[in-house]
This record gives structure tokens, C-alpha cells and sequence, in this order.
């Protein structure tokens, strides 16, 4: 229980710290307007992350666990130039396990996962600031990027946990990036496909919406194509049909919270948790509703509008998909900090941060736990502990459907 208490002291400080921010906006701007963007981008994300990560992991020598376990067995696997889902297990696209890997030629420790997740992170935050240079001030894009490195979503699951859920935003947003310096679609396609490669394979999600958005579609899905050929031929040569079967039983662990685990004791496993057919319903809402969404928003500036598919698309999965748990919220806080919470607004920022700390308290208790799955209300009660995870677990549920509602409506009135 330590670690959950550990969390939970991290994350209100951290709400704490990003409330005294917004006490003080104007000033905070005022500063930040005198100073070199990159020397404060760097500063900040030093004292956010590396002072932390040196902190907890080397002079305390605290031990990384969770996810952890797995990035560092597959990566160790991967130094030894094994082949992925053929000689070794893996949930994640075929050369995630390869670039952890390169942390372990130089550190062949856990803690060297964690220090590439910073470093990607930190990569991450800085194509984020130069993806809304157009839509953002110099002082608010720097706001918004302290307010984002001290929320405790991402301090707690960047530092602590490890996670690599923001790659797939940092894949799209650096094509991107590419795509507008060389003039050329073409490279925001591939992006697509390299960002399959190296994240996971629920990062294709967002390819029907993308469709609806970018100019000249047909360049931009004929090159992901041509791309995605080359590879899925290379991934077929090498390990067959096991590059997707690994993932693909990974979608039918059954996870909390999302809609079905919350519902499911309330109906006495009527709802029959675990069955595939909810698998392939959470999809089609995930990817229908960002079609959707996409269609609607498309006269909208580019950034602006795929900020808000990006976010609907993966809210909508962690609440649609039974496999979904609260570490997803990492996927999308970037763009849902730096363009839809109205910091000026104390509802909002109080959704935001409560938002925030349950995410990041309940996957340590739900997991240490032993992942309970609840199939009636007789055993939500039958333990107090149960009952907090389950209230935990609802709280999850509501923030996200809130904020899918609230990014939807507002970016329809732009």
C-alpha cells in the first residue's frame, strides 16, 4: 500500500503546485515572455523529470515495477537481436521492444527504460510547442507546458511508471511537422505507418478520421499504403501471423476501469465481460465517432481539428474498450492541455486535476488488488478496499466521458 499512498501524496502536491500556477498566471506569463522559449522548455522539463528520476532512482535507488517488468524483459530479449512475437512474447508493435533496447546497451537496468521514456517525453512536449505555434502565444504555450510537466497524470506516469502512451501523439505530431517543412503529404503518411510500427496497434485509429482531414487524401493514404505493404511483408516473412495475434489477445484482457466493468456488477454479468463481440463494438464507437467528429470539424484548421479527434478517438476507447484502464488518459493529455481546458475556468481546471489524481490512483490500487473484476454488487461490498476501487473506477468513467462531451461540444462552436 505504499506505493498507492506515495501516489496519492505525488499527485496532490502535484494539484497543488498546478493550482498555485493559476493563482499566479499573469506573472507567470509576464516571466515567461522575457525568456528564451527553449532554455525555459529545457529548464522546466529538467526540473520536472530528470530531478526526479535522479532523485527516486539513483540516489534513493527506488526500484521500477508495474509495466516495467515487461518493457525490460522484451527489450533484454531484443538486445540479444531475437526475433519480436516469434522468439519472444510481446503486446506492443514490433519495434517498441528494439528502441528500449538501445537504453539497454548503455544501462542494462529497468531504470534506463524509464530515463528513455523521460527523454521521449521531453521530445514529445517540444514538437507539441511547435505543432501549435500558430494557435498559441509564446507565454501560453509555456503556461500550458508547466501546467502539463506538473500534472500529476503525467509526472506520475512518465516518472514513475514508465509509460509510452504519448509516442503515439508525438508519432502523428512529428509527421506532421515533417509533412509541413518538406511541403510533401506524402510523409505524414508514412508517419502513420511508422508510427504503428513503434507504439501500439490501436495507434491505427485514428487513420478513417485522418482521412477526412488532411488535403489530398489519396497521396496521403497511397503512401501510407505503399509503406505499410513494405512492412506488413517483412513483419509476414519473419514471424508469420504472430504479429497479430500477440496484440489482439492483449484487446481481450479484461481491465478496469471502462464502461463494462462499471456496469457489469450492476446487471449480474448479464453483459457477459469478456465476450469478443464487445470488443468489436468498442471499436466501431471509437473509430465511428472519430469519423464522425472528423467530418464535422473539417473546415477547422488542421491542428485544432485533429487536437480534438485525437482526444475523442481516445477517450472514447478508454471508456468503450473492456481492455481499457486509466493509464490511457496519458495518451491524450498533451493536446488536451494545451488546447481545450479553459485554465481561467475553475470548473474546468477542478475536472481537469480531480481527472488527473484518480487516474493516477487507481491502476495501483485496482493491479495490487489482483485485478478484481466485479460480477455483482455483492462483491464490490464484500471488502471496504473493494468498494474504494470501484467508486475509484466510476470517478475514472465519469471524468472521461465528461471531457469527451466537453472537447466534442467545444470544438463544434469554433
Amino acid at each position: 500500500m505504499f506505493v498507492i499512498v506515495a501516489k496519492t501524496i505525488i499527485s496532490l502536491i502535484c494539484a497543488g503546485l498546478v493550482i498555485a500556477i493559476l493563482v499566479y498566471r499573469q506573472v507567470i506569463e509576464k516571466w515567461l515572455a522575457q525568456y528564451n522559449e527553449r532554455l525555459v522548455l529545457a529548464g522546466a522539463w529538467s526540473i520536472t523529470r530528470l530531478l526526479p528520476f535522479l532523485l527516486i532512482f539513483v540516489v534513493l535507488d527506488f526500484t521500477p515495477f508495474s509495466d516495467l517488468d515487461g518493457f525490460f524483459g522484451q527489450a533484454r530479449e531484443a538486445v540479444q537481436l531475437k526475433m519480436v512475437y516469434r522468439d519472444f512474447h510481446c503486446m506492443y508493435s514490433p519495434v517498441f521492444p528494439y528502441l528500449n533496447a538501445l537504453a539497454l546497451w548503455f544501462w542494462m537496468d529497468k531504470k534506463a527504460i524509464i530515463l528513455l521514456m523521460i527523454l521521449m517525453e521531453g521530445l514529445a512536449l517540444w514538437t507539441t510547442n511547435h505543432f501549435y505555434e500558430k494557435q498559441l502565444s509564446k507565454p501560453e504555450r509555456l503556461y500550458r507546458s508547466l501546467i502539463y510537466l506538473l500534472s500529476p497524470g503525467s509526472l506520475v506516469f512518465c516518472v514513475l511508471g514508465g509509460q509510452e502512451d504519448e509516442w503515439m501523439w508525438l508519432m502523428l505530431v512529428g509527421a506532421y511537422l515533417v509533412w509541413q517543412r518538406t511541403q510533401r503529404v506524402e510523409w505524414f503518411g508514412a508517419g502513420l505507418v511508422v508510427g504503428f510500427m513503434f507504439t501500439k496497434a490501436v495507434f491505427i485509429l485514428v487513420g478513417p478520421a485522418l482521412l477526412l482531414l488532411v488535403p489530398k487524401p489519396i497521396r496521403w493514404i497511397g503512401s501510407a499504403a505503399i509503406v505499410g505493404l513494405i512492412c506488413l511483408a517483412i513483419l509476414i516473412h519473419y514471424t508469420e501471423w504472430l504479429w497479430l495475434d500477440q496484440p489482439l489477445h492483449e484487446a481481450a484482457t479484461l481491465r478496469a476501469p471502462n464502461w463494462l466493468s462499471v456496469l457489469n456488477p450492476l446487471t449480474f454479468n448479464v453483459l457477459n465481460a469478456g465476450a469478443k463481440g464487445w470488443n468489436w463494438i468498442g471499436l466501431l464507437a471509437t473509430m465511428g465517432g472519430g469519423t464522425w467528429l472528423a467530418y464535422q470539424v473539417r473546415h477547422l484548421d488542421f491542428p485544432r481539428a485533429f487536437s480534438a479527434v485525437f482526444v475523442v478517438i481516445f477517450a472514447t476507447m478508454m471508456v468503450a474498450q473492456q481492455s481499457a484502464y486509466s493509464n490511457y488518459i496519458f495518451i491524450f493529455l498533451l493536446p488536451l492541455t494545451f488546447v481545450w481546458i479553459d485554465f481561467r475556468n475553475r470548473k474546468e481546471v477542478s475536472w481537469f486535476l480531480v481527472f488527473n489524481v484518480l487516474s493516477v490512483v487507481h491502476p495501483s490500487l485496482w493491479w495490487r488488488l489482483k485485478s478484481p473484476y466485479y460480477e455483482s454488487p455483492a462483491a464490490i461490498l464484500a471488502q471496504p478496499i473493494y468498494g474504494l476501487d470501484y467508486a475509484l473506477q466510476v470517478g475514472v468513467v465519469i471524468c472521461t466521458v465528461y471531457f469527451l462531451r466537453f472537447v466534442w461540444k467545444k470544438a463544434l462552436v469554433f
